[in-house]
């Protein structure tokens, strides 16, 4: 699918971890679950990281996350 087309979904993932490697671990963990489109630390808040993730994989990415990181927030977005 083509980004931004009628039926393309990726799914935006927000999420507050003070560790870094950690950070990087749930970045190389998401690559083998799924295609990482995105993946940045915020310049802002150091402790934000920020990833784009092709396709609906909200419960795959929740079960990456669970129990690992202070808070995260997820976010399926369907282009219609």
């Amino acid at each position: 699918m083509i980004p931004g087309r009628k039926g393309y979904i990726k799914t935006s993932v927000f999420f507050i971890t003070y560790d870094e490697v950690l950070a990087k671990e749930i970045c190389k963990a998401v690559e083998l679950k799924a295609k990482l489109i995105t993946f940045l630390r915020s310049n802002v808040i150091k402790e934000l990281y920020f990833m784009e993730i092709e396709g609906n994989v909200k419960g795959s990415i929740e079960d990456i996350l669970r129990d690992k990181v202070l808070w995260y927030k997820i976010d399926v977005i369907e282009f219609n």
